[in-house]
């Protein structure tokens, strides 16, 4: 089987920018805040199902058409081929909902991540929360999976296409998204580097190191929590937008366990409370994903009987406890100078 360097280029790329953005949040979390978000693929999920609803209610609404019942048998062709109508033939409409959808889910994301963490914040055990969204996403998940809305139950949604649909050529439409993708990852990681260097970033690592003196010193903790779980899950919901529209299809069973366990990886690897190590980790674990599934085609290929797909499983549970034994800070540890301050102090 031959294989196309160039788009498979394209599409590495792609993905490490969606998992870039899942690493950052979850960094911003846990690796600054020291807030255990084990609950990761639930607000990826918000992102995915947010643009299910866009693209079969809001997306005709923009394209001044009339709206067709999605999941009915009946009407399900019609609805599948008017989305791919307008995604190529109406670009204003196609950006547009793209627009819409990403601060839909910002949105969504973001309420759905206070709501959440409220109650278990203002516990004194913060592993309290862990479970909570842990057991809340995978609840999420079954009832979304069991239920028409928003993406049509256990048989999910497809025909969402790229806000780039429109161009001519199929080459240049992949190369668009990726552009677009890794421009909106720049922007999150600039965005959580300055928030990370600011006056609420070190009050956010006194918290994580000594929740009790920060309290002591007038610090509201549970709030500041909170607002961290708003900033990141509110990022988490866009890489789950980013993740369906490249991919073309939603469906519930992509959003489980292993989803979040990939995202730990990528930040206890890359390195705890550096952003830059959340990118490291995010590309080595895209990469090891890649080639592990194009190993998995090439063997299926050769009517090989192994099941090679699982590999990506060891080999992620073998750099996990590898990274935790003999390198617990990651790849690049977090750096302790956060202001510039330090140096007019010198």
């Amino acid at each position: 089987m031959n294989i196309d360097l160039f788009s498979t280029t394209i599409a590495l790329l792609t993905f490490f920018g969606i998992s870039a953005i899942m690493a950052l949040s979850l960094n911003l979390e846990y690796g600054v805040a020291g807030i255990p978000n084990f609950g990761k693929a639930l607000f990826v999920s918000l992102g995915a199902y947010s643009a299910g609803w866009s693209y079969t209610h809001l997306l005709p609404w923009l394209a001044g058409r009339d709206f067709i019942e999605p999941c009915s048998g009946s009407t399900l062709g019609q609805a599948l081929q008017l989305r791919s109508e307008i995604m190529k033939t109406l670009p204003t409409a196609a950006l547009g909902n793209f627009v819409l959808t990403l601060l839909i889910a910002m949105l969504v994301g973001g309420i759905v991540g206070w709501l959440a963490s409220y109650p278990a914040l203002r516990l004194k055990e913060e592993w309290y929360l862990a479970l909570v969204l842990l057991v809340g996403g995978e609840v999420v998940r079954i009832i979304v999976r069991g239920t028409p809305f928003p993406i049509c139950g256990d048989n999910g949604l497809s025909a969402i296409a790229q806000p780039l649909a429109w161009l001519p050529d199929r080459q240049m439409r992949a190369i668009g998204f990726m552009l677009l993708v890794l421009v909106i990852t720049a922007a999150v990681y600039f965005y959580v580097e300055r928030l990370t260097r600011s006056p609420f970033g070190r009050m956010l690592k006194s918290i994580r190191e000594n929740d009790d003196v920060a309290l002591g010193l007038g610090k509201n903790v549970a709030r500041v929590r909170g607002q961290v779980m708003i900033i990141g899950s509110a990022l988490a919901a866009i890489s789950g937008v980013l993740f369906v529209v490249n991919s073309g299809f939603i469906g519930s069973d992509d959003y489980t366990v292993a989803l979040t366990l990939d995202v730990w990886v990528m930040v206890v690897l890359g390195g705890l409370g550096n952003n830059r190590g959340a990118l490291v980790g995010a590309f080595v674990v895209t990469l090891l994903d890649r080639i592990t599934s194009i190993a998995a085609l090439q063997l299926d290929a050769m009517g090989s009987q192994w099941e090679f797909n699982y590999l990506r499983y060891i080999l992620f549970g073998l750099i996990l406890l590898l990274v935790l034994r003999y390198r617990r800070q990651g790849v690049l540890p977090e750096p302790l100078p956060t202001t510039r301050a330090i140096h007019v102090v010198n």
